[in-house]
């Protein structure tokens, strides 16, 4: 086997219809791997707004409910104390 040496003579031969099947598949390649990169970024900026979206109005509203719902039983307890205190009274007389 003879070694291959590379100088300023040598050259490269290749047939013009793989060159352009070379060509439009690297094309597609590329064209595919761009397609799928903005998709998935297309995703990302959805989850975020998704993810603003819910710490903006899901969460604040959530907390507003659970406020209302310890003042009703805040109240409901006053209310019950009270009408203890009333049949205490009532009880005395």
């Amino acid at each position: 086997m003879s070694s291959l040496k590379v100088n300023d003579d040598s050259s490269v031969a290749i047939n013009i219809k793989w060159l352009v099947q070379i060509i439009i598949l690297v094309g597609t390649a590329v064209y595919l791997y761009l397609g799928l990169d903005n998709r998935v970024t297309a995703n990302e900026d959805e989850i975020r707004s998704i993810r603003y979206n819910q710490n903006t109005y899901i969460f604040p509203d959530i907390r507003v409910l659970e406020s209302e719902v310890i003042d009703f039983k805040m109240e409901r307890e006053r209310v019950r104390k009270d009408i203890q205190r009333l049949r205490e009274l009532v009880n005395e007389k």
